[in-house]
């Protein structure tokens, strides 16, 4: 999150004119919402309008003007049951580690019909989202332990949160050790794997830090998914590992990225690496077990965030939030909220850190979401980063709708995007 900066107004009424006046309609956002929502300031006047982008996909924007100041808030209504509708993660400039890419970029190179920013990420150093990644059925990167929006490969939506259970097998002696994370940052005493998809591999270790590196290599037993492009080898069980042949042990060495298609690198510092130097060698056959649970081999996408907001169509205080210290601090906000029947998502962004808008706290963005009547709702990355854009019909290409608080888009980690495409490519149907 960033400091309040010089702000670039939206011109509203400049993409007005490319709209049909069929697909837009102005009204109030509610009678009596000030007595219905709880926490918040008396609403004293409100005016909005929706219109439909695709179908099964419509934007709204309303003006609030409260007691304690002025709203703008923005509404991305999209239901996955419709065949035309997906959703999908944009990942920028394609690996977990890079300098960051702004939505409205992702939206634009990879067709998309609007997007998100998503998952808390490491401002300012390697860029990368700091909880569980799942693009198109792939592993990217192990859970932090907060909350996290998953989509099924059946299309339905659910926040929940993944707990990691990942270890490395070797089927010789039946020896286990815990693999400490996949795709993060190395751990001083640990196991991490780490794939292509980082973007970075193994660097040397500092002076005094033993390490060591086990090069993995796909083994003949191995029975890949047929997922294109995959850089990982996956298999339908929780509980089954993916065998690798050990191609070759680096001791205190680097080993850097890019590496082989299904190549898996183990690093192992301190006691691990003393582990792994004397428990593994070249040729060995090791099985590697990247599991979550619940299992994310069942979702087509996972992106994480937080806090969450809304659980069982009631507001709830989230025993693990990524910033617990900003709950009452009022924001820029931008969340998710899934409806009972688990297939229509809504994507609201509040601006803030503005004299036309104050941005809401947690509590008070919480009970807005419950108020819309959604089951689940859970909070992405807030502050400079939020910032939602659509490509409106007729126009060529994407428009950020909001204003964010750093007075341009800030490029991010991850984001959340939204296709509209041919009923026989939807990934769900």
């Amino acid at each position: 999150m960033g400091g309040p900066t010089r702000h670039r107004r939206f011109n509203l009424s400049r993409w007005l004119g490319v709209l049909c006046a069929g697909l837009l309609a102005w009204a109030p956002l509610a009678s009596g919402a000030a007595a219905s929502l709880r926490g918040w300031p008396t609403v004293r006047a409100s005016h909005g309008f929706t219109v439909q982008i695709a179908p099964g996909v419509s934007f709204s924007r309303y003006r609030l003007a409260t007691s304690r100041g002025p709203l703008q808030i923005y509404h991305l209504r999209v239901d996955l049951s419709v065949s035309t509708v997906r959703v999908g993660l944009g990942l920028a400039h394609e690996q977990l580690i890079s300098g960051d890419e702004t939505v409205s970029s992702m939206v634009g190179r990879s067709g998309a019909l609007a997007g998100v920013n998503g998952d808390f990420f490491d401002i300012g150093d390697s860029g990368m989202p700091l909880n569980i990644v799942v693009r198109n059925g792939e592993l990217l990167r192990s859970p932090s332990g907060w909350a996290a929006l998953a989509v099924g490969k059946d299309g339905s939506a659910a926040v929940t949160r993944y707990r990691w259970d990942s270890s490395l097998l070797l089927p010789a002696t039946n020896e286990t050790y815990w693999i400490a994370g996949f795709n993060t940052g190395l751990i001083p005493e640990g196991i991490v794997a780490l794939s292509n998809a980082r973007g970075y591999g193994a660097p040397p270790p500092d002076p005094g830090m033993r390490q060591t590196v086990i090069e993995l290599t796909p083994s003949d037993d191995a029975q890949p998914s047929a997922v294109a492009g995959s850089s990982l080898l996956t298999l339908p069980s929780p509980d089954a590992g993916v065998p690798y042949r050990v191609k070759q042990v680096w001791p205190d060495q680097a080993y850097y990225a890019p590496f082989p298609t299904g190549t898996l690198l183990l690093v192992g510092r301190g006691k691990a690496s003393d582990w792994l130097r004397s428990h593994v060698a070249a040729g060995m056959t090791v099985t590697v077990n990247l599991a979550t649970r619940p299992d994310w081999r069942t979702t087509h996408l996972v992106i994480g965030g937080g806090p969450l907001l809304v659980q069982g169509g009631r507001v709830v205080s989230d025993p693990l939030p990524p910033a617990p210290r900003e709950r009452y601090v009022r924001h820029p906000v931008l969340g998710v909220g899934i409806f009972r029947d688990g297939h229509t998502m809504l994507l609201v962004g509040v601006d803030g850190r503005q004299r036309f808008s104050i941005g809401l706290t947690q509590p008070e963005f919480a009970a807005y979401l419950e108020w819309l009547g959604v089951e689940q709702a859970m909070a992405f990355d807030s502050g400079g980063s939020v910032t939602m854009v659509v490509r409106f019909p007729g126009r060529p290409k994407p428009t950020v709708v909001n204003s964010p608080s750093d007075g341009h888009e800030r490029p991010v980690g991850d984001a959340l995007l939204v296709f509209s495409v041919p009923a026989r490519t939807a990934l769900f149907r």
